[in-house]
């Protein structure tokens, strides 16, 4: 088990995450680095950067609105695509044939699989009425690391990101950084499913802050959705019970003991964001956390405020939660 956290740790360090966020801390004459610790850092200029990290450095990125839907991906003469109804809405896959023997399944399976635990995971708890009804065209493409560097934004194929969320609804997976070894091994399945249970909850956090058209709170965004990937992994048929929430519980025990500090991607970045929601469902159920997104959405309260709003938690309370629930 702690083998398989460990690759699994290697595979998620700087996470899945939704480009949304990101983009409003990108500027168009911005550099792009990734430092010893293996964050990516932006500078304004080449010359901002430091001189050990200069060789590396990206100083031009492609901006998300410049991305092609997942339908428009370029992926070569072997490629497929799989259209099929699910509880949350329809959904569209297309993959290149190259990555089929990464997963011991296809990847519309896999999918489906993540859309079941998924509309479960939603069933169960005292979400929305708007998520339990959700119903919503997905449009979701897999690619491997050559396509992802000539597509997408260096920020994430630098950074080794294994998936990212442009709002309202596509959702994307480079394969090299779900299962680097592409052996079709249970962990790369597992790892995988991770992955689009943690994209799934970007949408789904879009959808309760009332689809709204800019925010660059990335700790709050990647909160939500490692703390969703969690909740829904539980309600999956193809990852054992527990296995991720005890994954990110010692990253997060390693967060706490560090102490809090900006949110630069780390694996530990994210598993410290899912506490603080993951702190707020253990005392007040689903139905509080869906009361602090009904005040951001109702509001446009920024995150801690409308914890303290919605709760009356304010971020001295909020952290004593915290390790309270990691104990």
């Amino acid at each position: 088990m702690r083998r398989a956290l460990a690759r699994r740790a290697n595979r998620l360090l700087l996470g899945a995450v939704c480009l949304f966020t990101q983009a409003a801390a990108l500027a168009d004459d911005s550099c792009l680095y990734v430092d010893a610790h293996g964050s990516i850092i932006q500078a304004r200029s080449l010359l901002l950067v430091p001189a050990e990290y200069r060789s590396r450095a990206v100083c031009k990125e492609i901006q998300p609105d410049e991305i092609a839907a997942p339908s428009q991906v370029e992926l070569g003469n072997e490629s497929r695509t799989a259209q099929f109804a699910t509880d949350l809405g329809p959904m569209q896959v297309r993959w290149p044939r190259s990555i089929e023997r990464c997963f011991s399944s296809s990847p519309s399976r896999a999918v489906g699989d993540a859309a079941i635990g998924v509309n479960r995971a939603i069933k169960s708890g005292r979400f929305t009425s708007e998520l339990k009804q959700v119903h919503r065209e997905w449009d979701l493409v897999f690619t491997d690391k050559a396509t992802a560097l000539a597509q997408f934004p260096v920020a994430l194929t630098v950074g080794g990101h294994p998936g990212f969320m442009i709002p309202p609804n596509r959702i994307y997976i480079i394969t090299d950084f779900v299962a680097p070894d592409c052996s079709g091994a249970r962990v790369g399945d597992e790892v995988l499913a991770q992955v689009l249970l943690h994209e799934m909850g970007h949408v789904l956090e879009y959808l309760l802050l009332g689809e709204r058209s800019s925010d660059s709170d990335r700790q709050r965004a990647e909160g939500f959705a490692a703390w969703f990937e969690q909740y829904s992994a539980d309600f999956t048929t193809g990852i054992p019970r527990g296995q991720v929430s005890e994954y990110y519980s010692q990253l997060a025990t390693q967060a706490l003991q560090d102490g809090p500090g900006g949110f630069t991607g780390t694996a530990q970045d994210y598993a410290y964001a899912a506490l603080q929601f993951k702190a707020i469902v253990k005392r007040r159920g689903v139905s509080g956390l869906m009361q602090v997104y009904q005040v951001m959405r109702e509001s446009r309260l920024p995150f801690y405020d409308a914890v303290q709003r919605a709760i009356g938690w304010n971020r001295k309370t909020l952290e004593r939660e915290m390790r309270e629930v990691a104990s």
